[in-house]
This record gives structure tokens, C-alpha cells and sequence, in this order.
């Protein structure tokens, strides 16, 4: 007995010597980290990494920009199957432990001391704060002094936190793979789901992807997720917090290996990277992982509106140019049991290619005169018919195509992958990428405002901007600037030009030029109004030529264009300059709005994570008749403070000055309220052109559209407020139509890439100005007609067309003409005073001065 004793009490000593040397090791080596750690209380100031983010006007979100995707959600947003789902997978008894549970840290140590102590990784017995303390502020390594850190840090975190704080930190802060941090984005890349739209299913293996986010996700292994999977619903099934049928019903969802991306509400893939960069510009790099919040100015209807209107242009020239031929070829046998293969086999064949613009990938599997049988990726078995094809001549060259096809076999055959497009009722339509390019922009003319924007055909297929980083010849869109040179230097709307040929011997060319009209017709003398309207070259010339290069080029730089813009020499009058859509639409932006020079802005504003607004655009405004503004109805494309009137004093923004008397409704005979404060200096737009300048070159802009080359849009859009021009370059290389009303203006542009033809008649008034109208339809529909009003100082008076001067009594065809009133033709004479002398008695305004030509 002494000896058992004896051995009892050596054994009770060694076991009491250890503790003591235990205790002595903890609180020793509580001291010597203790220093060294940072307090719990620092996790209140730090600052997740949240993407860029851009959103339209209207709050639709089209883009966002950074590594880390991260939604940052209260507690309160995160369902209550998702919490008890990772608890159960993670820490069961996290409300009831201080930070560390000692079970499981205990088998946690028994592990790593059956392991050797060697570092090998072995099961933990972490807990969720424990987990909180290592994101935040240690490294993953397995070493036994970090995991002492976090012990430490853990009680720390639960003296300073609620039980709800913690848990809400973890689910934002957790990586849960595929570049996900937190759960609301995990849901969004894995589910694409809401955290109120996920099932049991989406719940469970969300929460077993935590023990290893880059192996048990469902991309990266379906098989793996499921696993998980299986292991969290069983364990909330022991933890009684779901029934057996709710764990059977989700056991047998299956799982796919599919990744989505962040949800964009509104496709506007190159305004978003226009804002992106320039964000980027000012703020540097940080900004990808602030949490910034752009507004940009694009109004999310429109810009849907032009990525219809780009495409569907896009889509109908092509069209027009014949088809192609298929995407690639595979081999099927001819054995009838081939085409009734699995689908698997037919999915197989198409991975290797990809889809593009929305274009759906098809598989040929058999076609006769009347119908092809297909294996549609993502839609099956589908059977399409001659309408389906009948577009697609073979194309031959740029100027021809074959006869269109009077079978589905003459277009399709057995093993060819082709591209189809949904179309009416979702039906399929044989599609192909298009070789030809586009390009939209537009404005607000107030104030510069984007309120849409589209650089090509496709973003994710080409990048590069068309709307703002190109430079293309505008041809005849770029008259119109030309003519309002004219007007200030003597010429009026009446004046006679001679549309002839002649040849030019222009000393900057270097060369003898002969300017030639479409078509290679000449139509002798004509108004300087007919001209623009018909889009006579030689005729624009000559009036260049009248007014001056320098004087023209002088004017021209007023509508904001640069020198690669505006060359110095007279091909300068056809539009040989390079242009953006956005500059033209910028310099067309002054006609619409009355002469005032306003800049392209797209950002609105700049807020940090918290709602503070770092940058808030202040763009120059143009001066408007309030009388008009008030009784026009014109929609608000933007938020912008109400323009100031033309005529009133400038003032500063703090002092309110009111318009005294107030004008008066002519509908209801009441006075309109006054403009209560006016722009300071600062935010009012300089005048570039005379609002009356500017309203004779729009009054013959209307005439294009209501009798000229741009009549197509009087015909389909059957509106009276709306001016515009056709643009086409030599050799059908560019087409354009730019135009505008009062309350918008817009640019479309058709071209290639390469800058070779176009091809048969593909011209501006044909090719491009689809596009325009489409737009426009949906920008002004349940809109009043709203055209710019006419100012002060502009007069009607009855001309004789054939010599642009007053009309006598005897004048028969005299037609009414605008004019200012410091600008009015002489009276012609009276035909039985002065006979044959009519013609050599015209007026210096109203002819081409002699010494031109």
C-alpha cells in the first residue's frame, strides 16, 4: 500500500508540476504576444474591399470593377437557413462558447500532438471568431504560436462584439471562392440569387464551402459541393433544425458547375468603361477597392434603346451583303441513328466554340428543301424553316451577292455549326457576326449630358470605343457648319450658287482638285438652302470658297471641333476631317439647343462606400426662352437646375432674381412662374453661334428631313420638330445621320474597321439613319413635338426663287424665305421696267461674289 501510495502521489506531483508548467506557458506566453496583437476594437475601422461599381442615372447598375467581389449585407438581410446552415457546418455552439469552444480545441490539440508537432495540417477546432480573428488580422500558416494569437484574439473580439456583429463580419468577410468575399456575392456568382432567393439546397453548400473555398465550390467541383453538401444537411438534420423531407427534398437538387457574374441591370459595357477609367484617373487604383459609386448620366431606356438601334443596323446591313458561310464543320456519319444521338455527343461538338453578341451556337444535323433539324446549345432539339434563311444570299463581294435561296439545303447541310438569333416569338433566325462596325452617341443639349452611348457592335468581342476614339470622315454631315460660316459672312438662305463643275487648284493640297456631286450630276443655279438640302458638293464648295478658308475654318472651331477635325483647305466643305460620333454630335448639340457652347459630361456624380458625394459635375448650361421651356412639356433626360433665359442678367447663384412681369400661359391665360435663380457666370454656357444663325441652318435642316436625303425619318417617325443630315464619304467608306429636336440630339455612325467601302448604295440616308430613327421613336415617343423657337431678328419675306431677291408683284413662283433682318435681299426690279437686265441687276447678298469664280 505505501508503495502504490507512494507512486500515487509522484504521479499526482508530475500531473500538478505540469499544470503549473502549463499555466506558467499560457500566461507566459499570454504576456509575450499580448503587445504585439491589435485590439478587437480596430475591426470597427476597417474597411472591407468593395468593387467600383457604375450605375446609370436611374439607379440601374452596369458594371463593376475591382478583384474582389463583395456585397457587404446587415445581419438582418441574411436568412435564417443560411446562418443555421454554417453554424452547423462550422461552430454549433457559437451562442453558447466566449469565443472558443474547449471541446473541440481539445481534440483540435490531441491532433496536432498525434501528428508530431511537425506542422502537418490537421482538423481544427476553430470557431467562428476564432476564424473573424484570422481573416482580419493573421495569416493561415498552421504554426501552434498563431493559433495561440487567435485564441486570444477571439476572447478579445467576444468582449468587444455582439454574438450578431461577429457573425455579420464573418458573412461579409468570408472568401467563399471564385473571387467571392461574403456570402451575398458567393450567392450572386454561384446561384445568381438574392440572399432571400436561396433554397435549402443553395444554402447548404454555400456553408460547406468554408473549409475550402478553392476546392468545394461548384465551379471548381460539383462533386466536391455536393459532398459538402450532404455533410451540412445531415448535420442540421442531427441538430433538429430542418426535417427529414425538407433534407431528401434537398439532397436531390442536383448541383452545376456554372459561373455567374455580378447582375447588371442595364448593358452599357462602353459608357461603364469610359467611367471606369476616368474614375481611375482621379482617384488611382484605391478606387477598385473603396467601394465608390458612379452615377453616370445615361438614362437607362435610351441607352437600351441604342443597343437595339446600333444592332439591329448592324444586323440588316449585313444581311443585305449576303451570308458567309457557317461557323466550322464537324463530321456526322450518314447513318440515320447518327442524328438521333444524345444530346451529350451534340453538346460535346459545340464546346469548342463559343458564343458571341447574344448569338446562340447551333448544330446541323440533317436539312432538306423544306426544313433543318438542329441541336441548339442550351435550347435542344430544334427544326427551323425557309423563312429562317431566306436572307442569306451568298455573299460574293462587298457590291454583289448571289440569288437568295429558294431551299433550306441550298443554305445549310448536315455537320455545320451556325449562329442563329432570336427573333419574333423566339423564333430562330440564321444570323452571323457582322463585318461592319457602328457607333451611337447621345446628348442632352441643355447641358452636354450622355444620356446614351454605344462604341461597336460588341463590347466583349471588340473594345475599342467607336463613339469617342475614332476619327472617320463625316462627308455631308459636316455641311451644315460650313453653311453657317456662310451666314456670317453675307450669305442668306436664298443666295444663288451655282452648282457646276469646275477644277480647283488648291495650293495646301499640293493638287488640282474637281469636286464632284453624287452621282456625278450638276444642277446649275440653286438657293444656298437647296443646296444643303440635296447635299450638293460642288455647290458647297464654291460657297466655301466665297466665304474663305480661314474665315470658315475661323467658325467652325466655335461648334468645339479640333484641328484634325477641321483641315485647312477646301475639301474641309465635304467633311475630310476625322471625327468621333460624339464630337459631331457635340457640334449639333449648338444647333439644337440655340448656340451655346456645352462640353460631353457622363459622370454625375462620385460617392464613397458611406453616401458621401466626392465629385458632383457642374456643367456649363445652356440660356433658353423660359416661355418656351414652360410650355413646351419636354421630358427631363437628366437632373439638371433650370437653364437660365437668354435675356436675363447673369446673377449669382445665391441671390435670387426674379423676372418681373412673369409670362403669361397662352392656354390658360396664367402667369408662369418666373426663373427664381440664375446661374452664376460659372455654370453659364458661353455663346458660340447668334441664336439666329443657328436657327436658319436648323430651319434648312428640317427641310432634309421633311425633302431631302434625310426624308426617310419625316416618313417613319412623322414628326415636324426634327432637323438633321446625311453624312457619306467618298467611296461609301462611312454613312452617317446626325439630328436632333430641341430636347435631343443623336449621331449614328455605320463603317469598317479597316476603312474599305461599304458597298452598294449603302449610304447615310440609308444605312445609318435607321439606327437614328429607331432611337428616336423610343426617345420622343409621347413627347410634343418641341423644335427650336424662332428668335428675335428673324423675318419671312417673299423671294423669287429663281434669283434669291424680294419679290416684284409680277413674280408668279415667289415662295416665302427666312432671313434676319439685318441680312434681306434687294428688290428685284420690276420685269416691265428693267426686261432682259434682271439677271445682271441681282443683289451682292443674294449671288457668288464675281472674283470667286
Amino acid at each position: 500500500m505505501n508503495v502504490f501510495l507512494r507512486i500515487s502521489l509522484v504521479f499526482t506531483g508530475c500531473l500538478a508540476a505540469a499544470g503549473l508548467a502549463l499555466t506558467a506557458v499560457v500566461f507566459g506566453g499570454y504576456y509575450y504576444v499580448e503587445p504585439s496583437l491589435p485590439l478587437a476594437a480596430e475591426l470597427r475601422d476597417i474597411r472591407l474591399q468593395i468593387p467600383l461599381r457604375v450605375y446609370s442615372r436611374d439607379g440601374r447598375l452596369m458594371q463593376q470593377f475591382g478583384e474582389q467581389k463583395r456585397t457587404p449585407v446587415p445581419y438582418e438581410d441574411i436568412p435564417e437557413i443560411l446562418v443555421a446552415a454554417v453554424l452547423a457546418a462550422e461552430d454549433d455552439r457559437f451562442f453558447e462558447h466566449p469565443g472558443l469552444d474547449w471541446v473541440h480545441t481539445a481534440k483540435a490539440a490531441f491532433n496536432f500532438v498525434r501528428a508530431g508537432m511537425g506542422g502537418e495540417r490537421v482538423p481544427g477546432g476553430s470557431t467562428i471568431t476564432q476564424q473573424v480573428a484570422r481573416e482580419y488580422f493573421l495569416t493561415r500558416d498552421y504554426q501552434l504560436v498563431r493559433k495561440f494569437k487567435e485564441l486570444i484574439l477571439a476572447l478579445r473580439i467576444e468582449r468587444e462584439f455582439a454574438k450578431q456583429e461577429i457573425l455579420e463580419l464573418f458573412f461579409n468577410t468570408f472568401f467563399f471562392g471564385q473571387g467571392s468575399y461574403g456570402v451575398a456575392a458567393a450567392a450572386q456568382t454561384y446561384f445568381d440569387k438574392r440572399l432571400d432567393e436561396l433554397t435549402l439546397s443553395d444554402a447548404a453548400v454555400l456553408a460547406g464551402i468554408p473549409q475550402g473555398p478553392s476546392i468545394m465550390n461548384p465551379v471548381y467541383s460539383p462533386q466536391n459541393a455536393a459532398g459538402r453538401r450532404a455533410y451540412v444537411l445531415r448535420r442540421l438534420l442531427e441538430l433538429g433544425k430542418i426535417t427529414r423531407t425538407a433534407y431528401d427534398d434537398a439532397l436531390a437538387v442536383p448541383i452545376f458547375s456554372r459561373r455567374y457574374g455580378q447582375e447588371t441591370q442595364l448593358d452599357a459595357p462602353y459608357l461603364a468603361e469610359m467611367a471606369r477609367a476616368e474614375v481611375i484617373r482621379r482617384f488611382g487604383n484605391i478606387a477598385y477597392e473603396t467601394g465608390l459609386k458612379v452615377t453616370t448620366t445615361t438614362d437607362s431606356r435610351l441607352q437600351r434603346a441604342a443597343n437595339i438601334a446600333v444592332r439591329d443596323a448592324l444586323i440588316a446591313y449585313d444581311e443585305r451583303h449576303g451570308y458567309r458561310g457557317s461557323v466550322a464543320r464537324v463530321g456526322l456519319s450518314n447513318d440515320p441513328a447518327d442524328v438521333s444521338g444524345s444530346e451529350t455527343r451534340w453538346a460535346e461538338l459545340l464546346a469548342d466554340y463559343s458564343e458571341a453578341a447574344g448569338f446562340e451556337l447551333g448544330l446541323v444535323l440533317g436539312a432538306d428543301e423544306m426544313e433543318a433539324l438542329l441541336y441548339v446549345r442550351g435550347a435542344g432539339y430544334q427544326t427551323i424553316g425557309l423563312d429562317a434563311v431566306e436572307w442569306a444570299a451568298p455573299f460574293i463581294t462587298d457590291n454583289a451577292v448571289g440569288a437568295r435561296p429558294k431551299s433550306v439545303d441550298e443554305v445549310l447541310s448536315s455537320g455545320e455549326i451556325v449562329r442563329f438569333r432570336r427573333v419574333d416569338r423566339g423564333t430562330l433566325r440564321l444570323a452571323q457576326l457582322p463585318d461592319a462596325q457602328g457607333a451611337f452617341s447621345a446628348l442632352d443639349p441643355k447641358d452636354g449630358a450622355v444620356i446614351a452611348l454605344v462604341g461597336g457592335f460588341d463590347f466583349f468581342l471588340s473594345n475599342f470605343n467607336r463613339a469617342t476614339q475614332s476619327a472617320r470622315q463625316p462627308g455631308s454631315a459636316f455641311k451644315p457648319f460650313v453653311y453657317s460660316a456662310a451666314l456670317e459672312h453675307d450669305y442668306t438662305t436664298a443666295t444663288i450658287i451655282n452648282d457646276a463643275p469646275f477644277v480647283f487648284e488648291d495650293p495646301v493640297l499640293e493638287t488640282v482638285w474637281k469636286p464632284e456631286n453624287f452621282g456625278a450630276r450638276f444642277h446649275g443655279e440653286i438657293q444656298l438652302r437647296e443646296a444643303l438640302i440635296r447635299s450638293y458638293n460642288a455647290a458647297t464648295v464654291r460657297v466655301m470658297a466665297s466665304t474663305g478658308v480661314e474665315n470658315t475654318v475661323r467658325h467652325v472651331r466655335k461648334f468645339g471641333f479640333d484641328d484634325v477635325a477641321v483641315p485647312r483647305n477646301l475639301s474641309l466643305a465635304l467633311g475630310t476631317g476625322g471625327v468621333s460620333p460624339l464630337d459631331l454630335t457635340n457640334g449639333y448639340a449648338i444647333f439644337a439647343n440655340g448656340g451655346s457652347a456645352v462640353s460631353p459630361y457622363f459622370i454625375d456624380r462620385i460617392e464613397d462606400a458611406n453616401g458621401n458625394v466626392l465629385y458632383s459635375a457642374e456643367p456649363k448650361v445652356a440660356c433658353i426662352d423660359v416661355p418656351a421651356r414652360r410650355q413646351s412639356g419636354m421630358p427631363e433626360y437628366h437632373t439638371v437646375i433650370e437653364p437660365p433665359a437668354c435675356d436675363e442678367p447673369k446673377a449669382a447663384a445665391t441671390e435670387p432674381v426674379h423676372t418681373e412681369p412673369a409670362p403669361i400661359d397662352a392656354a390658360t391665360d396664367a402667369p408662369i412662374a418666373a426663373v427664381t435663380e440664375l446661374y452664376p457666370d460659372a455654370r453659364r454656357a458661353e455663346r458660340a453661334v447668334s441664336a439666329q444663325n443657328v436657327y436658319l441652318v436648323t430651319d434648312m435642316m428640317r427641310d432634309v428631313i421633311r425633302r431631302g436625303t434625310g426624308n426617310r425619318a419625316q416618313r417613319e417617325l412623322g414628326r415636324t420638330d426634327l432637323a438633321g443630315k446625311t453624312g457619306t464619304t467618298n467611296d461609301l467608306r462611312d454613312a452617317w445621320f446626325a439630328g436632333f429636336n430641341a430636347d435631343i440630339v443623336a449621331a449614328a455612325w455605320v463603317g469598317f474597321d479597316e476603312d474599305r467601302p461599304l458597298g452598294g448604295n449603302e449610304q447615310g440616308g440609308f444605312t445609318a439613319i435607321p439606327a437614328w430613327i429607331t432611337f428616336m421613336a423610343e426617345a420622343l415617343d409621347g413627347q410634343p413635338p418641341h423644335a427650336l423657337e424662332r428668335p428675335i431678328g428673324i423675318v419671312d419675306v417673299r423671294i423669287n426663287p429663281d434669283n434669291g431677291l424680294i419679290a416684284s408683284d409680277a413674280t408668279r413662283n415667289a415662295v416665302f424665305e427666312k432671313f434676319r433682318i439685318d441680312n434681306i435681299p434687294e428688290r428685284e426690279p420690276d420685269p416691265v421696267l428693267a426686261g432682259a437686265q434682271v439677271d445682271e441687276e441681282r443683289g451682292r447678298r443674294t449671288r457668288t461674289p464675281e472674283r470667286i469664280f
